[in-house]
């Protein structure tokens, strides 16, 4: 047969198929994101390309048969034709005669693969063989690995090689879809476990998906929440082939969007999107917005609603809940800020003697930021982490010029020594950060800082750099801010 042509016909074929994507990373019990294939095993399983087992499970190590390898091709690239073929006794056999009538094998060529042999392995070798008769030729000639690598210099065991396996190999070996395994060698006999086979596979469904980037394609939308309910009516929409957004007619009222991530494929038919519940205030902001845009309220006003005030970073309505007005950003002088401090008693946990007991402590804020600051204090003492706080220091002029908001009253330090400020490694202030090991040290996901940002405030562990490490980049690991400074 003349495999080129062929590679054009799939293509068309591959088209005709119709099927789920559900997008979106699932949990599986032999399976975690760590994997290096998970990826790819995750959206095969998306694509109803390859099916999980008992609870859920997908096997990656296990032992891929040729009967479950034709099944899998079947799904992905001529699926009208897998669906009509015979079932027969054996669920293998509709893999095999579905390949059969599609002229992906055919009885008597090289390929070791019968109706009697569909429970034995399938070897990377074969493998690769029957992929290289699906491929797009434009894919594996255009791809940006093409004429880069070289399979016969690069594999020490290419003469291992069967001459009639060569060809594919070297094809998808410089589309950047075959790699070379132990020793850089091919490793044609090599069994192919579940994982490598799916990898694989969706190698060559993407070369199909470049094929047809950006044509436009049907896909029905559904809504669910968190817990998996349906929340909205499902909706046709048309988008693009490689676009990782759609547009809808409209999100979900009360809901906001939060993943995951798809990319539409030439096989996606369905694609299913998960909200949460919007919180009050993003319901605020988006009346406050729809006012505005109505004419009900001016721009200014629709920046001075309350909502801003739980947002991080400055804004017009926290400087006014610091300053007593929209356009001010910075006390002129100690004086003027001194007028406008207060102090405040907070409850916290200390450690005595290795135990947590119930203390307090003072500290002077800005007035505006009193009740906020109680508050945060008083769901840091009853979240059920008890974290302890043995100081905690607000307002502080630190001079005319300084750039900080200490000098405002908007920024409260924690635990200073075991959360030190340091830039590229180096500590600046205090003496450490060990989250995890040392009590006092606030890690990403502690409390203390889940419940500042919750009110709108920063945290300076990750407000200046990308990431919450010591090793790069800035760090104040101790500093909570208003404004975000």
């Amino acid at each position: 047969m003349d495999w080129k042509k062929w590679r054009r016909r799939a293509l068309a074929l591959g088209l005709c198929a119709a099927l789920a994507a559900p997008a979106g990373a699932a949990a599986y019990p032999d399976l975690d994101e760590s994997h290096w294939a998970y990826e790819q095993m995750d959206q095969a399983r998306e694509l109803g390309i390859l099916s999980g087992g008992s609870g859920g499970a997908m096997d990656p190590n296990g032992t891929l048969t040729w009967g479950q390898f034709l099944t899998m091709v079947g799904r992905t690239f001529y699926r009208e034709t897998y669906d009509a073929a015979p079932k027969g006794e054996n669920w293998a056999g509709q893999g095999y005669r579905a390949a059969l009538d599609a002229g992906v094998v055919e009885e008597g060529d090289f390929l070791p693969v019968s109706a009697e042999s569909l429970e034995t392995p399938v070897d990377r070798k074969g493998a690769v063989e029957v992929l290289y008769r699906l491929a797009p030729e434009e894919g594996l000639t255009e791809g940006w690995m093409y004429e880069i690598r070289d399979a016969a210099a690069d594999f020490p065991d290419w003469m291992q090689i069967p001459a009639a396996y060569r060809e594919g190999v070297d094809a998808l070996y410089r589309a950047g879809i075959v790699n070379g395994t132990g020793g850089g060698n091919f490793q044609g006999e090599k069994t192919l476990t579940r994982a490598e086979g799916a990898v694989l596979l969706m190698g060559v469904l993407d070369l199909v998906d470049q094929e047809h980037r950006w044509e436009p394609h049907t896909v029905t939308v559904h809504f669910v929440d968190q817990s998996g309910q349906t929340i909205a009516p499902d909706q046709t929409v048309q988008t693009k082939v490689c676009y990782n957004y759609v547009t809808l007619a409209a999100d979900p009222e009360g809901y906001r969007f939060v993943g995951p991530s798809y990319q539409v494929s030439t096989l996606s038919q369905e694609i299913t999107l998960q909200y949460r519940t919007m919180t009050a205030d993003e319901i605020a902001e988006e009346q406050a917005w729809e006012q505005y845009r109505n004419g009900e309220i001016t721009y200014d006003e629709y920046l001075q609603q309350d909502f801003w005030l739980r947002q991080e970073g400055e804004n017009p309505r926290k400087y006014t809940q610091l300053f007593g007005r929209g356009d001010k950003r910075r006390f002129e002088n100690q004086t003027e800020a001194q007028t406008a401090m207060t102090t405040v008693t907070v409850p916290v946990w200390k450690l005595s003697n290795g135990q947590k007991v119930s203390s307090s402590l003072s500290l002077t804020v800005n007035a505006g930021l009193a009740e906020d600051v109680k508050a945060i204090f008083t769901e840091i003492y009853n979240d059920p982490e008890q974290f302890p706080i043995y100081e905690a220091g607000g307002y502080s002029w630190r001079g005319d010029n300084a750039s900080g908001e200490h000098n405002c009253g908007s920024a409260i330090d924690i635990n200073s020594n075991e959360n030190y400020q340091v830039r590229s490694g180096q500590a600046l202030v205090g003496s450490l950060w060990a989250p995890g090991s040392n009590p006092y040290s606030m890690g990403p996901d502690c409390s203390v800082v889940r419940i500042f940002k919750a009110h709108g405030w920063s945290w300076g562990g990750d407000a200046w750099s990308s990431g919450a490490y010591d090793e790069s980049g800035y760090h104040d690991y101790m500093h909570f801010s208003y404004m975000g400074m």
